[in-house]
């Protein structure tokens, strides 16, 4: 859409009239992704329907800014994500670019929602734990119809059709509701140009497959000539494997939009460093642990590897949220490989750090020590660092991927706490 003023003139039409369905829809499942604003608006344009169908007169957009509480800014930007989810259709008049014409388009029912790809898995991202509870909302109860007998009455036993009488029935024909397609953004002409060289043939793909095309290739960022190997990998007997595709992608996703991480790449301020470097293998490992980074750390647990996406997750939000010293962190993370098996429980390293920061834990040789009394507590004899670090091994690839938290060890760290 081209930029509002206050003074241009709209008017607003629909095909359809919104429904206690689709109240529900926009406010439970399109509200999480378009925000309140938006929500608004659509629900406020939708109130006026009936006011300007009456009326055929056209509003000021400073009017609508009114009555939303909206500054111009906010109304172009709510509009904007209408546009982009296909509620609203814009148009301006050739001849007068100030007239605006907002045609609002019919939510898709709970069913479509869920089964399109891109909105489901935005709605997924956004509400995580609360995305099973509302689309529970939304499911019908289905009753068994075997024990009973359909007696609804046909059209022909309520109707008398007499097509040469002045009363002859006339059926009123609705218009169908239309929605803007976002797979519509996304051209396969591009993906079907060079896909012989791939031993691929346009005639493979069914309209179901192209749609799934469309919606991971906008979903995951994943351009035509990319997709085409992507879906040469997810053939399986010359059908393609709309699953394996979807797998596919996410992965090209990851690779090549990696997440930025800034905090595991700080070291200790120096105003909580020691003065200098100590001749005992314990100050030589708390000089350590102050002068290097907890990315580096998992590098160098990892045999110089680069260390694993999900271990640079869970540290990297233990510094963001929890505010620890990168010293201490480091501490907190051969603790943890140390009672974990060599891996990193992110409820386990999340509780453990909880108790350190309640504590005002801010140098390397007071997490030493807490580290120590935690493990002592839970009678594992650790009587010197010597034997603790000797302890504490290279991470590797498959332990470091482990999900599971040592419940027993949560238990006590409750107990220390």
């Amino acid at each position: 859409m081209k930029e509002l003023l206050t003074s241009d003139i709209y008017q607003v039409r629909s095909s359809y009239m919104l429904d206690v369905i689709g109240y529900k829809t926009l406010l439970q499942l399109y509200q999480p992704l378009l925000g309140m604003e938006a929500t608004a608006l659509y629900l406020t344009l939708n109130s006026e329907l009936d006011q300007m169908t009456l009326t055929k007169s056209p509003a000021l957009i400073s009017r609508l800014c009114k009555i939303c509480g909206f500054s111009l800014n906010s109304l172009q930007d709510a509009f904007n994500k209408l546009e982009a989810v296909g509620l609203v259709c814009s148009y301006v008049k050739q001849k007068n670019d100030n007239r605006y014409l907002f045609d609002l388009q019919m939510p898709l029912s709970p069913q479509e929602f869920m089964n399109h790809r891109i909105l489901n898995s935005l709605l997924k991202e956004r509400l995580k734990d609360e995305y099973e509870k509302t689309v529970a909302t939304f499911q019908v109860y289905n009753v068994n119809l075997n024990d009973y007998q359909e007696i609804t009455s046909s059209f022909t036993d309520v109707f008398e059709i007499h097509l040469h009488d002045k009363n002859v029935l006339q059926n009123k024909k609705y218009k169908q509701k239309i929605h803007q397609s976002i797979e519509n953004n996304y051209d396969l002409t591009l993906f079907y140009q060079g896909l012989e060289n791939l031993q691929l043939s346009k005639k493979m793909f069914t309209a179901d497959d192209e749609k799934v095309i469309q919606q991971l290739g906008i979903l995951y960022h994943v351009n035509a000539l990319d997709m085409q190997d992507l879906v040469k990998q997810s053939m399986v007997d010359q059908h393609l494997n709309s699953r394996l595709l979807a797998q596919n992608c996410r992965n090209y996703y990851d690779l090549k939009t990696p997440e930025k991480f800034t905090e595991v790449f700080h070291k200790q301020s120096p105003l909580l460093q020691s003065e200098k470097q100590g001749d005992s293998s314990l100050q030589q490992h708390i000089y350590y642990l102050e002068n290097i980074s907890p990315y580096d750390l998992l590098k160098d647990k990892m045999g110089g590897k680069e260390p694993l996406k999900r271990d640079l997750q869970v540290i990297e939000s233990v510094l963001s949220t929890l505010q620890l010293e990168p010293g201490v962190v480091n501490v907190l993370i051969e603790t943890t490989l140390q009672k974990c098996d060599q891996s990193l429980p992110k409820n386990f390293i999340e509780a453990l750090g909880s108790q350190w920061k309640r504590k005002k834990i801010k140098t390397v040789q007071e997490a030493i020590e807490e580290g120590k009394a935690y493990l002592k507590y839970q009678n594992q004899k650790h009587h010197d660092w010597d034997d603790f670090t000797k302890n504490i091994q290279i991470v590797s690839q498959e332990k470091s991927s482990q999900e599971e938290v040592d419940e027993d060890a949560l238990a006590m760290l409750e107990k220390y706490d």
